[in-house]
């Protein structure tokens, strides 16, 4: 979803807060529609969504009418359109409307509000929302189409977006909220060996020290974060739409004498492996650290 959101050139604006493109040689290359696929394919597989899209572009591509007149314009992605924006909003008096319609009157009526020229002060607010609407939505109507229709694509997945707006919105805009420690753990099973035998008893040992690793992290008494275990573990910075395929699992290894042999993941498995027998709070924490420090920038995916 990285690269679909940065790579492909049909979104802009902040991170997490992102518009289309109106790019005419992209709708040509069909560049919104294979986007729209590969977001749809990926969430029919259990992968991430794109969470990114501003939530008011997400309502009104669902057919919904967003209050616009609340819109913060510092978040449009067009510092001259931000501009123009707020000089409509900080418009108060006969005299700011009067050099409003001199000034933007020709530019607003572009924005299909040919109204501007005979309106009144109070018929500000309107004029601010359908110019909003105009530059986020309408203007790119024929992207937004050909986005929704990719997703379409695949198992008429916008279809049943569009008919369960609310549901999918943390899917579609950024209402991501940080793990916590029963969330993370929530995620895994243990794969313990039999009750009974001395390989169960250090595993226990490891676990119980485990907890006390993911309370140091809950307290933020670390610069390890759930987020960072996460990927280290499955190779995705948060949970998939529709949960993991397999849930992902905590198992365990021996270390050999004389040998430091560091945690481990394997992404494919989605599995996590430590060492048994570590009765210290802080070893573990240490190796668990080092462990997914050496692999940043080779697992996010």
């Amino acid at each position: 979803m990285i690269e679909v959101q940065t790579s492909m050139g049909i979104f802009e604006g902040k991170a997490g807060q992102v518009f289309l493109t109106y790019d005419q040689a992209a709708l040509d290359g069909h560049k919104y529609f294979q986007a729209g696929r590969l977001i749809a394919w990926s969430v029919a597989h259990g992968g991430p969504c794109i969470k990114a899209l501003d939530p008011s572009l997400y309502q009104l591509m669902c057919g919904q009418e967003p209050q616009l007149e609340q819109f913060d314009c510092s978040v449009l992605p067009d510092p001259d359109v931000q501009s123009r924006a707020k000089r409509i909003l900080q418009c108060k008096t006969a005299e700011d409307l009067s050099a409003l319609q001199q000034d933007l009157g020709d530019w607003i009526s572009e924005c299909g509000v040919p109204g501007i020229f005979s309106a009144t002060i109070g018929e500000i607010p309107k004029i601010y929302s359908y110019v909003v609407k105009h530059y986020i939505f309408l203007r790119t109507a024929k992207m937004v189409n050909q986005f929704t229709e990719g997703m379409n694509a695949f198992g008429k997945l916008w279809d049943l977006v569009r008919n369960n707006w609310i549901a999918f919105l943390p899917c579609f805009t950024n209402m991501r909220t940080p793990l916590t420690k029963s969330s993370f753990k929530a995620i895994f099973k243990y794969e313990y060996s039999p009750r009974g035998t001395n390989h169960r008893e250090k595993e226990e040992d490891t676990i119980y020290s485990w907890e006390l690793v993911l309370n140091l992290i809950e307290d933020k008494l670390t610069e390890l974060t759930f987020e960072d275990l996460l990927i280290f573990i499955t190779g995705a910075d948060e949970v998939p739409t529709l949960g993991f395929p397999n849930k992902p699992s905590i198992d365990f290894y021996t270390q050999e004498a004389g040998v430091r042999r560091l945690p481990y993941a394997s992404t494919c498995a989605m599995t996590l492996f430590l060492p048994r027998g570590i009765t210290e709070e802080q070893e573990l924490h240490n190796i668990l650290n080092q462990s997914v420090k050496d692999s940043w920038g080779f697992l996010k995916v």
